[in-house]
């Protein structure tokens, strides 16, 4: 029996960091997929991309309370502890090179793709009835030992367009139509290394006497955003990418936070001469920015501009799929 479960990746196009603190984000899956890959095997036998197998010292390692030190062992550590199941060894492939550029990640949610990928072929092999997205929420919060927003899992878990919220008590996933305005995606050609920006801004967050009214004002972007959408108004949605912007270059001089560094900053200049609205997607600090325009002709000069500094344009589209699995014929997960 050899089972796979495919994911898509993400990016946000609205709703940075203030999604942490319960305000919305546009949300898009993108069409580029991770794969997790069980197949009957005799023993563990764990790859990573086109890594060399992970060696597994102790077959039992997923009674343990110690997190392994491989990547797919503690991949898959984390989803049999969501799901309370402990199958027996097999062989265990995750293959996440379609959300990187040479060797590179894109910052397109690949350990979020991963997490969900895996927590769904584990819960299909074993016959689980606790496959949810809040247990593929558990999973990838082990996985990276903190608790995020959880809408780069969502987007794994629903694809499409979407807005997404979630509070102390629940997520919230509302389908969406795509932007009403021509977009592109550019990466800057530079990973992004954001370990410890969301530790930083819930920092500020807690401390900062004017943090509530500036987390208002990007969740207000957003939520211009999502009202642009609801009405196929462009001029308004471009004009709400644009308001997004200022309010992370406020949040990252606030905060000290290296929101526009890694390329954005030059980006962002090259998206204000051309006329174009533009912004960073996700933590910033390099990855990939988006760029919106009514006008295609204005969309089209900045990419010239854009591939003339070095940077590229990524060929994207929204993926309408979520998780899937793959036994003798592909088939959706049911969303319960």
């Amino acid at each position: 029996m050899r089972l796979k479960a495919t994911a898509p990746g993400k990016i946000m196009i609205s709703g940075e960091y203030s999604v942490l603190s319960g305000e919305p984000a546009l949300v898009m899956a993108v069409n580029r997929r991770v794969q997790a890959c069980l197949e009957e095997a005799p023993g563990w036998h764990l790859r990573a991309d086109d890594a060399l197998p992970e060696v597994i010292d102790d077959v039992r390692f997923l009674i343990h309370d110690q997190r392994p030190d491989t990547p797919v062992a503690l991949a898959l550590w984390c989803a049999c502890r969501a799901l309370g199941i402990r199958p027996a060894a097999m062989a265990v492939h995750v293959d996440s090179r379609a959300l990187q550029q040479a060797g590179v990640k894109l910052g397109l949610g690949s350990s979020a793709a991963v997490s969900v990928a895996l927590t769904a072929a584990l819960a299909q092999h074993a016959g689980s009835e606790n496959m949810s997205l809040e247990a593929c929420f558990r999973t990838h919060d082990a996985l990276q030992g903190t608790a995020g927003s959880g809408f780069d899992v969502a987007a794994a878990w629903h694809g499409g367009h979407f807005a997404f919220s979630r509070s102390a008590q629940q997520a919230r996933i509302a389908a969406m139509s795509a932007p009403p305005a021509p977009t592109c995606l550019v990466w800057t050609g530079q990973a992004a290394h954001t370990a410890g920006f969301v530790e930083r801004y819930r920092q500020w967050e807690r401390s900062a006497p004017g943090s509530a009214a500036l987390i208002t004002a990007l969740g207000d972007a957003t939520r211009a955003a999502l009202n642009a959408v609801n009405h196929a108004d462009g001029a308004g949605f471009v004009t709400a990418l644009a308001a997004s912007a200022a309010g992370l270059r406020a949040l990252a001089d606030a905060a000290s936070l290296p929101i526009f560094a890694g390329g954005h900053d030059r980006l962002l200049d090259i998206g204000t001469a051309c006329g174009v609205g533009y912004k960073p997607c996700g933590a910033g600090g390099g990855d990939i920015g988006i760029a919106a325009a009514e006008d295609e002709s204005r969309l089209a000069a900045f990419m010239h501009a854009a591939r003339d500094k070095g940077y590229s344009i990524l060929s994207m589209e929204c993926d309408p799929h979520g998780v899937r699995i793959e036994r003798e014929e592909a088939q959706r997960i049911a969303h319960s």
